[in-house]
Protein backbone atom coordinates (compact mmCIF):
# COMPACT_ATOMS: atom_id res chain seq x y z
CA UNK A 1 0.00 0.00 0.00
CA UNK A 2 1.09 3.58 -0.62
CA UNK A 3 0.61 5.97 2.31
CA UNK A 4 0.55 9.77 2.08
CA UNK A 5 2.25 11.93 4.70
CA UNK A 6 1.40 15.65 4.63
CA UNK A 7 2.37 18.48 6.96
CA UNK A 8 -0.43 20.36 8.69
CA UNK A 9 0.26 23.65 6.91
CA UNK A 10 -1.70 22.22 3.94
CA UNK A 11 -4.92 22.87 5.90
CA UNK A 12 -6.41 19.73 4.36
CA UNK A 13 -10.20 19.26 4.27
CA UNK A 14 -11.61 16.79 6.80
CA UNK A 15 -12.13 13.99 4.29
CA UNK A 16 -8.37 14.02 3.59
CA UNK A 17 -7.43 14.18 7.27
CA UNK A 18 -9.73 11.23 8.04
CA UNK A 19 -8.54 9.06 5.14
CA UNK A 20 -6.83 5.94 6.52
CA UNK A 21 -4.09 6.31 3.90
CA UNK A 22 -3.12 9.75 5.24
CA UNK A 23 -0.97 10.92 8.14
CA UNK A 24 -0.86 14.63 8.99
CA UNK A 25 2.28 15.77 10.80
CA UNK A 26 1.77 19.02 12.72
CA UNK A 27 3.90 22.12 12.64
CA UNK A 28 4.43 23.66 16.06
CA UNK A 29 3.28 27.12 17.13
CA UNK A 30 4.85 29.09 19.95
CA UNK A 31 3.07 31.89 21.79
CA UNK A 32 5.88 33.14 24.01
CA UNK A 33 7.31 30.09 25.79
CA UNK A 34 4.16 28.00 25.33
CA UNK A 35 4.33 25.41 22.53
CA UNK A 36 1.30 24.03 20.71
CA UNK A 37 0.90 21.56 17.86
CA UNK A 38 -1.26 22.58 14.92
CA UNK A 39 -4.71 20.98 15.18
CA UNK A 40 -3.54 18.51 17.84
CA UNK A 41 -3.28 20.79 20.85
CA UNK A 42 -4.55 23.99 19.21
CA UNK A 43 -7.49 24.24 16.80
CA UNK A 44 -7.59 26.93 14.09
CA UNK A 45 -10.35 28.78 15.97
CA UNK A 46 -8.36 28.70 19.21
CA UNK A 47 -5.30 29.91 17.31
CA UNK A 48 -7.10 32.95 15.88
CA UNK A 49 -8.58 33.81 19.28
CA UNK A 50 -5.09 33.76 20.82
CA UNK A 51 -3.73 35.74 17.87
CA UNK A 52 -6.18 38.56 18.66
CA UNK A 53 -5.34 38.68 22.38
CA UNK A 54 -1.63 37.85 22.64
CA UNK A 55 0.80 40.77 22.50
CA UNK A 56 3.65 38.82 20.93
CA UNK A 57 3.45 37.40 17.42
CA UNK A 58 3.47 33.59 17.43
CA UNK A 59 6.24 31.67 15.74
CA UNK A 60 5.65 28.56 13.67
CA UNK A 61 8.29 25.84 13.46
CA UNK A 62 8.83 23.16 10.84
CA UNK A 63 8.05 19.50 11.29
CA UNK A 64 11.18 17.95 12.81
CA UNK A 65 13.31 15.24 11.17
CA UNK A 66 12.49 13.03 14.18
CA UNK A 67 8.76 13.23 13.44
CA UNK A 68 9.34 12.15 9.84
CA UNK A 69 11.77 9.40 10.91
CA UNK A 70 9.13 7.90 13.20
CA UNK A 71 6.47 7.85 10.48
CA UNK A 72 8.81 6.60 7.76
CA UNK A 73 10.04 3.73 9.94
CA UNK A 74 6.49 2.77 10.90
CA UNK A 75 5.25 2.63 7.30
CA UNK A 76 8.29 0.82 5.94
CA UNK A 77 8.06 -1.76 8.75
CA UNK A 78 4.42 -2.35 7.75
CA UNK A 79 5.52 -3.00 4.17
CA UNK A 80 4.11 0.26 2.83
CA UNK A 81 5.56 2.80 0.44
CA UNK A 82 5.35 6.52 1.24
CA UNK A 83 4.59 9.73 -0.61
CA UNK A 84 5.65 12.65 1.60
CA UNK A 85 4.26 16.03 0.52
CA UNK A 86 5.40 19.27 2.17
CA UNK A 87 4.90 23.00 2.18
CA UNK A 88 7.11 24.98 -0.24
CA UNK A 89 10.76 24.61 0.77
CA UNK A 90 11.29 28.38 0.33
CA UNK A 91 8.69 29.00 3.06
CA UNK A 92 9.67 26.35 5.62
CA UNK A 93 12.42 23.91 6.51
CA UNK A 94 9.90 21.04 6.59
CA UNK A 95 11.02 19.59 3.23
CA UNK A 96 14.63 19.66 4.47
CA UNK A 97 13.53 17.76 7.58
CA UNK A 98 11.91 15.12 5.36
CA UNK A 99 15.12 14.81 3.31
CA UNK A 100 17.19 14.30 6.45
CA UNK A 101 14.71 11.69 7.67
CA UNK A 102 14.72 9.76 4.40
CA UNK A 103 18.51 9.62 4.46
CA UNK A 104 18.44 8.47 8.08
CA UNK A 105 15.99 5.60 7.53
CA UNK A 106 17.39 4.60 4.15
CA UNK A 107 13.99 4.39 2.49
CA UNK A 108 15.42 4.46 -1.02
CA UNK A 109 12.84 4.01 -3.76
CA UNK A 110 10.07 3.29 -1.24
CA UNK A 111 9.87 6.94 -0.10
CA UNK A 112 8.94 9.69 -2.55
CA UNK A 113 9.50 13.26 -1.31
CA UNK A 114 7.60 16.06 -3.03
CA UNK A 115 8.24 19.76 -2.39
CA UNK A 116 4.79 21.13 -3.27
CA UNK A 117 6.19 24.62 -3.91
CA UNK A 118 2.81 25.76 -2.61
CA UNK A 119 1.14 27.04 0.54
CA UNK A 120 -2.03 26.24 2.43
CA UNK A 121 -4.75 24.53 0.37
CA UNK A 122 -2.58 24.67 -2.72
CA UNK A 123 -0.65 21.86 -1.06
CA UNK A 124 -3.94 20.22 -0.06
CA UNK A 125 -5.08 20.37 -3.70
CA UNK A 126 -2.08 18.27 -4.71
CA UNK A 127 -2.67 15.94 -1.73
CA UNK A 128 -6.18 15.22 -3.02
CA UNK A 129 -4.82 14.54 -6.50
CA UNK A 130 -2.20 12.17 -5.05
CA UNK A 131 -4.89 10.24 -3.16
CA UNK A 132 -6.81 9.90 -6.43
CA UNK A 133 -3.68 8.59 -8.18
CA UNK A 134 -3.04 6.12 -5.36
CA UNK A 135 -6.63 4.95 -5.74
CA UNK A 136 -6.03 4.43 -9.46
CA UNK A 137 -3.09 2.16 -8.67
CA UNK A 138 -0.34 4.53 -9.83
CA UNK A 139 3.24 3.70 -8.80
CA UNK A 140 5.55 6.11 -6.94
CA UNK A 141 7.36 6.82 -10.21
CA UNK A 142 4.08 7.64 -11.96
CA UNK A 143 2.92 9.83 -9.07
CA UNK A 144 6.22 11.72 -9.17
CA UNK A 145 5.73 12.54 -12.86
CA UNK A 146 2.04 13.40 -12.49
CA UNK A 147 2.80 15.75 -9.57
CA UNK A 148 5.52 17.76 -11.33
CA UNK A 149 3.24 20.22 -13.19
CA UNK A 150 1.43 20.99 -9.94
CA UNK A 151 4.69 22.02 -8.27
CA UNK A 152 5.33 24.55 -11.05
CA UNK A 153 2.63 27.14 -10.34
CA UNK A 154 -0.23 25.15 -11.86
CA UNK A 155 -2.53 25.88 -8.91
CA UNK A 156 -3.77 29.43 -8.46
CA UNK A 157 -3.82 30.69 -4.87
CA UNK A 158 -6.01 33.79 -4.41
CA UNK A 159 -5.87 35.30 -0.91
CA UNK A 160 -7.34 38.36 0.74
CA UNK A 161 -6.90 39.56 4.32
CA UNK A 162 -9.50 41.39 6.38
CA UNK A 163 -6.98 43.47 8.32
CA UNK A 164 -3.36 44.47 7.74
CA UNK A 165 -2.64 44.48 11.47
CA UNK A 166 -0.95 41.07 11.45
CA UNK A 167 1.08 41.74 8.31
CA UNK A 168 2.31 44.88 10.09
CA UNK A 169 3.04 43.06 13.35
CA UNK A 170 4.97 40.41 11.44
CA UNK A 171 7.06 43.03 9.64
CA UNK A 172 5.62 42.19 6.20
CA UNK A 173 4.48 45.79 5.61
CA UNK A 174 5.32 49.13 7.23
CA UNK A 175 3.13 50.77 9.82
CA UNK A 176 2.57 53.72 7.48
CA UNK A 177 1.32 51.52 4.64
CA UNK A 178 -0.93 49.62 7.02
CA UNK A 179 -2.34 52.86 8.43
CA UNK A 180 -3.14 54.30 4.99
CA UNK A 181 -4.67 51.03 3.79
CA UNK A 182 -6.84 50.71 6.90
CA UNK A 183 -7.89 54.35 6.56
CA UNK A 184 -9.03 53.76 2.97
CA UNK A 185 -10.43 50.29 3.79
CA UNK A 186 -8.15 48.71 1.18
CA UNK A 187 -8.08 44.93 1.00
CA UNK A 188 -4.99 43.47 -0.71
CA UNK A 189 -5.35 40.55 -3.11
CA UNK A 190 -2.41 38.16 -3.12
CA UNK A 191 -1.34 35.14 -5.13
CA UNK A 192 1.40 32.57 -4.55
CA UNK A 193 4.18 32.02 -7.06
CA UNK A 194 7.09 29.66 -6.41
CA UNK A 195 5.99 29.28 -2.82
CA UNK A 196 5.97 33.01 -2.02
CA UNK A 197 3.06 35.41 -1.61
CA UNK A 198 2.84 38.29 -4.08
CA UNK A 199 0.34 41.18 -4.11
CA UNK A 200 -1.48 41.59 -7.44
CA UNK A 201 -4.22 44.09 -6.64
CA UNK A 202 -6.30 45.74 -3.94
CA UNK A 203 -9.99 46.54 -3.62
CA UNK A 204 -11.90 49.08 -1.55
CA UNK A 205 -13.85 47.24 1.11
CA UNK A 206 -14.36 43.58 1.92
CA UNK A 207 -17.59 43.38 -0.10
CA UNK A 208 -15.57 43.89 -3.30
CA UNK A 209 -13.23 40.95 -2.70
CA UNK A 210 -15.57 38.20 -3.90
CA UNK A 211 -16.50 40.07 -7.12
CA UNK A 212 -12.76 40.46 -7.77
CA UNK A 213 -12.22 36.74 -7.20
CA UNK A 214 -15.02 35.90 -9.65
CA UNK A 215 -13.64 38.24 -12.31
CA UNK A 216 -10.15 36.76 -11.85
CA UNK A 217 -11.49 33.21 -12.02
CA UNK A 218 -13.46 33.90 -15.19
CA UNK A 219 -10.21 34.99 -16.81
CA UNK A 220 -7.86 32.38 -15.34
CA UNK A 221 -9.77 29.23 -14.35
CA UNK A 222 -9.03 26.17 -16.47
CA UNK A 223 -12.51 24.65 -16.36
CA UNK A 224 -11.47 21.42 -18.05
CA UNK A 225 -8.48 20.61 -15.82
CA UNK A 226 -10.02 21.89 -12.59
CA UNK A 227 -11.80 18.83 -11.20
CA UNK A 228 -12.63 20.59 -7.93
CA UNK A 229 -12.12 23.95 -6.22
CA UNK A 230 -10.75 24.43 -2.69
CA UNK A 231 -11.74 27.30 -0.42
CA UNK A 232 -10.02 28.27 2.83
CA UNK A 233 -11.08 30.64 5.60
CA UNK A 234 -9.62 31.98 8.83
CA UNK A 235 -12.33 31.54 11.48
CA UNK A 236 -15.00 32.87 9.10
CA UNK A 237 -17.07 30.00 7.66
CA UNK A 238 -19.80 32.41 6.53
CA UNK A 239 -17.53 34.15 4.00
CA UNK A 240 -16.45 30.77 2.63
CA UNK A 241 -20.07 29.69 2.15
CA UNK A 242 -20.84 33.02 0.48
CA UNK A 243 -17.89 32.53 -1.87
CA UNK A 244 -18.99 28.96 -2.64
CA UNK A 245 -22.52 30.09 -3.49
CA UNK A 246 -21.24 32.93 -5.69
CA UNK A 247 -18.89 30.60 -7.59
CA UNK A 248 -21.75 28.18 -8.22
CA UNK A 249 -24.03 30.95 -9.46
CA UNK A 250 -21.62 33.17 -11.39
CA UNK A 251 -19.50 30.42 -12.93
CA UNK A 252 -22.29 27.82 -13.24
CA UNK A 253 -19.94 25.52 -11.34
CA UNK A 254 -21.31 22.03 -10.70
CA UNK A 255 -18.11 20.17 -9.74
CA UNK A 256 -17.06 19.69 -6.08
CA UNK A 257 -16.02 22.60 -3.88
CA UNK A 258 -14.11 21.68 -0.72
CA UNK A 259 -13.97 24.09 2.23
CA UNK A 260 -11.37 23.98 5.00
CA UNK A 261 -10.10 26.12 7.86
CA UNK A 262 -6.87 28.02 7.38
CA UNK A 263 -4.42 27.39 10.20
CA UNK A 264 -1.37 29.06 11.75
CA UNK A 265 1.11 28.95 8.86
CA UNK A 266 -0.84 31.47 6.78
CA UNK A 267 -2.98 32.71 9.66
CA UNK A 268 -0.05 34.10 11.66
CA UNK A 269 0.52 36.82 9.07
CA UNK A 270 -2.93 37.04 7.46
CA UNK A 271 -4.99 37.14 10.64
CA UNK A 272 -8.63 36.16 11.21
CA UNK A 273 -10.94 36.82 8.29
CA UNK A 274 -8.46 35.71 5.64
CA UNK A 275 -10.13 33.73 2.87
CA UNK A 276 -8.78 32.11 -0.26
CA UNK A 277 -9.63 30.09 -3.36
CA UNK A 278 -7.52 27.45 -5.14
CA UNK A 279 -7.95 25.96 -8.61
CA UNK A 280 -6.05 24.91 -11.75
CA UNK A 281 -5.21 27.97 -13.79
CA UNK A 282 -4.90 28.32 -17.55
Amino acid sequence: MIKLIVDSSADCPDFVVNDERVTILPLSINFGDKEYFDRRTLTPNEFFEKLKTEKEMPKTSQVTPEAFIGEFKKELAAGNQVVCLTIASVASGTFQSAMIAKEEVGGGDDILLIDSNMLCLGEAYLAIKILNWIGEGKSLTEIEELAKPYTKNKIEHLFSVDTLEFLKRGGRITGTKAFVAELLDLKPILIVEDGMTKPISKVRGRKRVIPYYIKHMKENLDREQTEFICLGHGADPAIAKQLEQTIREELQWEKPIFISEIGPTIGTHAGPGVFAVFYVKK
